[in-house]
């Protein structure tokens, strides 16, 4: 059912304001239109890709709002993988993401084996086989985000520990709760970290991710392995263990780049910007923000970029 109004019984009055409405209504969607197209066409839009985690969305931001402070309008196509990331990227599909240097050998179809752990030579021989590969570099952004074994402040403190090395005398004592990736993985994981150290844990207690956090603040296990960036790294007052010999995969952040913008001078300007721009120290402090806070990741980004003088 509808109301049929006919246009000869309106008023002199109305037509006019229905005219100069309509008018206006079409002349907007023409120039929505109209602008939409010239600024695709133009590459000033920039589509940036992110990975469905805390991080991920905060960095998207950050590098959304220096590419808008330099005269961009960005999109943030987010709840990808990181391997559909990269082929977006290699496609042209996204424009930017930031992805993390071991995990990059799993794309390829033959996943490349890394000749060493070292995370200076991870990231020359990841930076090698990206270029080739049709990818822009847009070099490291300062943290990583790798596993690195967690242990309470009062333990470090008290047994004087530092690096992995220095557990030589306590591991046998210790129980460690993992994650099953942890566990099991022979290259990256527990199996390589004994080998390396030459110390075994008297036991590995396996549980879900969410859980090693109570587990170790409640005394149920002595040691875990904690993302470098997760906020309850602080929460729990915990001390992460340096990584002395190398045994555990580094994951340094980094830019990717479609190749078609790396003859975009004022794009690479505004990007350069975010190197070597956040270490791990002040990335599980903003991802605190999200977490804890309950901060949305535009308004992080916003303040943090604000802070450094760069918007």
């Amino acid at each position: 059912m509808y109301l049929k109004i006919s246009y000869s019984s309106m008023s002199m009055d109305f037509k006019r304001v229905l005219l100069v409405f309509i008018t206006l209504l079409v002349f907007s969607g023409t120039c929505v239109i109209t602008c939409t197209a010239e600024e695709a066409s133009s590459g000033k839009k920039v589509i940036i890709g992110a990975m469905p985690f805390n991080e991920q969305y905060i960095l998207a931001e950050i590098a959304g709002q220096l590419l808008e402070n330099a005269g961009y309008t960005y999109e943030i196509n987010s709840g990808l993988n990181n391997a559909m990331l990269y082929q977006g990227i290699k496609k042209g599909q996204i424009d930017l993401y930031i992805d993390y240097t071991s995990a990059i050998p799993t794309y390829f179809e033959e996943q490349k084996a890394l000749k060493n752990l070292d995370p200076d030579s991870v990231t020359a021989e990841v930076k090698e086989m990206v270029i080739a590969d049709g990818v822009g570099w847009g070099d490291k952004i300062g943290f990583r985000n790798d596993y690195q074994m967690a242990v309470k402040d009062t333990f470090a403190r008290e047994k004087g520990v530092e690096n992995l090395s220095d557990l030589a005398l306590n591991a046998k004592d210790m129980v460690l709760g993992s994650d099953l990736v942890f566990h099991l993985d022979e290259i990256y994981g527990l199996p390589n970290l004994e080998k390396t150290y030459g110390y075994s844990f008297r036991e590995v207690k396996p549980m879900e991710p969410t859980l090693m956090f109570e587990a170790i603040k409640n005394n149920q296990v002595d040691i875990i392995p904690a993302s470098s960036t997760d906020s309850r790294i602080d929460l729990f007052n915990l001390t992460t263990l340096n990584d002395d010999k190398a045994a555990l995969a580094p994951y340094d952040s980094i830019l990717l780049i479609t190749k078609t913008r790396e003859d975009d001078t004022a794009f690479m300007d505004a990007i350069s910007n975010m190197q070597n721009l956040i270490d791990t120290k002040t990335m599980r402090s903003l991802n605190k923000m999200f977490d804890i806070d309950k901060k949305d990741a535009r308004e992080i980004a916003n303040e943090f970029l604000t802070e450094q003088g760069l918007i």
